[in-house]
């Protein structure tokens, strides 16, 4: 059916019992097949409820295979969301945390060493940038925050669909087995007719799921594209005219 990618374990487990199903879905109408192949031809009238069964079988895994279509092409990489998510952190919160504490007033050596109108026109810019600093690190952990949300919940749903699928692919082994005899055709294609309605309805919730959180990521981000604009796209400089001149500065007594 499909190949794993080797990113991410739980996609790559889900994708793998997918296969398992496709295979004993083809093994369990051969098995059928088999079975009602040696029915004499003047008892097809008893095997005829079972062909339209089959036929009713088949309409239900094509119906299967429609609902896993969404998210099989469109997988998502909760391992790649984390290592973005990370970056964001770890190249830009962090070191941006580190700068604001290094330019706080507390830390620098201006105030203490020297004194006069270039000094406090200095000193009067620092408070601005370092609350400039401290929103984009704010923004930067944001972001992280957000993407880690959106891989754990695809996770979640990888790990709910895994579930699902295991199921079905249990109810496919007792499907199988149950279709050795012509007598226990029918009760095997009734109960999986079940699991397979189970399983879809188990798809679309989770797909549902995965929807919504989507959607409050998407507003989540609009949220920090509004912040990012609100910054504005100056930096806050000192008065250099309150600092060009050499009396502006003296040195602390």
């Amino acid at each position: 059916m499909t190949a794993a990618t080797g990113d991410d374990p739980i996609i790559d487990q889900t994708i793998g019992k997918l296969n398992e199903v496709e295979h004993l879905v083809q093994q369990l109408f051969d098995k059928v097949n088999d079975v009602i192949s040696w029915v004499p031809g003047f008892l097809s009238d008893l095997i005829e409820p079972i062909r339209k069964a089959m036929d009713d079988l088949n309409r239900k895994m094509a119906e299967f295979w429609e609902s896993c279509k969404h998210f099989m092409t469109d997988r998502g990489s909760p391992s790649k969301l984390k290592a973005t998510a990370a970056s964001w952190s770890d190249g830009v919160g962090n070191p941006l945390g580190d700068l604001v504490g290094a330019i706080s007033l507390d830390k620098l050596t201006t105030e203490i060493e020297w004194q006069g109108r270039g000094a406090e026109a200095y000193k009067a810019t620092v408070p601005a940038q370092a609350s400039g600093l401290n929103a984009l690190k704010d923004l930067g952990l944001q972001i992280r925050n957000s993407l880690i949300n959106l891989a754990n919940g695809i996770d979640s749903f990888w790990t709910q669909l895994i579930g699902v699928v295991t199921g079905l692919v249990i109810a496919l082994g007792v499907a199988i087995v149950s279709a050795a005899t012509v007598v226990g055709i029918p009760a095997a294609i009734v109960i999986l007719l079940g699991a397979i309605g189970a399983g879809i309805a188990g798809i679309v919730t989770t797909i549902s799921a995965v929807d919504s959180l989507t959607a409050t990521v998407t507003n989540e981000q609009q949220g920090i594209l509004d912040k990012v604009k609100a910054l504005g796209s100056t930096w806050s400089v000192s008065d250099t005219g309150a600092m060009s001149n050499p009396s502006d500065w003296r040195i602390q007594q």
